[in-house]
């Protein structure tokens, strides 16, 4: 039997399901040149590894984002949450991974 190998390219439509986003959004990722893509005529892929490195940016980003961010609404404008949002986004969360 041989080992399952990972892809080294993902479709948009299977990379827009793997971030819960449209394919709209990917698409204009690849345009913009936000996310590196190949094409062959009209198919378009993404590598994995683009993928995987995209993804470890944003973690750091949104790490050192949580880091630099005040302790009180008051202290940094347009960051206020409230307990009942915090809770329903918690929600919705927990929903999709389930």
């Amino acid at each position: 039997m041989k080992p399952a190998h990972e892809p080294t390219c993902c479709r948009i439509s299977a990379l827009a399901a793997r971030w819960d986003c449209s394919p709209t959004k990917i698409r204009r990722m690849v345009e913009t040149g936000e996310l590196p893509s190949l094409r062959l005529g009209r198919m378009v892929r993404i590598p994995m590894q683009a993928i995987k490195e995209f993804e470890e940016k944003q973690c750091q980003t949104q790490t050192s984002k949580s880091q630099d961010c005040a302790e009180s609404p008051s202290e940094a404008p347009g960051t206020s949450i409230t307990n009942a949002n915090a809770s329903l986004r918690a929600a919705k969360i927990g929903f999709r991974l389930n």
